[in-house]
C-alpha cells in the first residue's frame, strides 16, 4: 500500500501547488491589459471572416478578476451593441474541464438586422474546447428575450445542441422566418418559438 500511496501524495501535492500558483497569478493579472490585448487580437480574426468589431475602451473590475468593454459593437450578416460587456474566466472551472470557461454578463445589448430589438441585460456561462463551444446558463430580459442553452460545433460552424426559448416582438416575427433558414428555430402551436436541436 505504501508503495502506491506514496506516489498518489506525491502528484497530489504537486496539483496542489499547480493550483495555487495558479490562483496566485489569476489574482494579480493585469486584468484591464489582458483584455485590451484580447479584443485586439480578436479584431483581426473576425475581420478576416467579415465581421468588424469596435469598442470604445476596456477596464478591469474593481474588485474582481476579469474585465469590462464598453461601446462593444459586433457586425457582420446581423450588427450586436453592448452598452457594456464584463469577461469574468473561471479557474476552477476551467482546470476542471480542461478547457477555458468564463462568465459573462452585460448590459444594453442588442441587434439589429434590418430593425434595432433590444435584447437588455443578461449573462452566460462559456465553455471554450476545440470540439465544442457551449453556451449555458443564457439569459437575456429585453423584448427580445433568450433562455437556455446552446452547443455549437466550431469545426461545422454550426449549432450542434440547443433548447432555449424565446420571446419575440410581433414586428421581428418576419425576421424569424427568415433566420429558420439559417438557424434551428421552431415555432410551437402557440405561437411560442425556441432554438433547439438535439443530437
Amino acid at each position: 500500500m505504501k508503495f502506491i500511496k506514496k506516489p498518489l501524495i506525491l502528484i497530489l501535492k504537486f496539483l496542489l501547488l499547480i493550483i495555487g500558483f495558479c490562483a496566485a497569478l489569476w489574482i494579480f493579472l493585469p486584468w484591464r491589459e489582458v483584455g485590451g490585448a484580447a479584443v485586439s487580437l480578436a479584431r483581426p480574426m473576425l475581420e478576416q471572416r467579415g465581421v468588424r468589431l469596435n469598442f470604445a475602451g476596456v477596464r478591469s473590475q474593481s474588485g474582481e478578476q476579469g474585465f469590462t468593454i464598453d461601446g462593444l459593437e459586433i457586425g457582420g450578416m446581423m450588427n450586436f451593441n453592448f452598452d457594456s460587456l464584463t469577461i469574468q474566466p473561471q479557474i476552477l472551472d476551467s482546470l476542471m474541464n480542461f478547457a477555458p470557461v468564463c462568465s459573462i454578463r452585460f448590459r444594453g445589448g442588442s441587434m439589429t438586422m434590418g430593425q434595432k430589438i433590444n435584447f437588455g441585460d443578461g449573462s452566460l456561462l462559456l465553455t471554450a474546447s476545440p470540439n465544442n463551444i457551449l453556451i449555458e446558463r443564457l439569459r437575456t430580459n429585453g423584448d427580445f428575450a433568450v433562455n437556455g442553452f446552446i452547443a455549437v460545433d466550431p469545426a461545422k460552424a454550426r449549432i450542434s445542441r440547443a433548447e432555449a426559448s424565446l420571446s419575440v416582438p410581433q414586428e421581428f416575427e418576419g425576421n424569424m422566418q427568415t433566420l429558420q433558414n439559417f438557424l434551428p428555430l421552431v415555432k410551437d402551436k402557440n405561437g411560442n418559438w425556441f432554438l433547439r436541436r438535439t443530437q
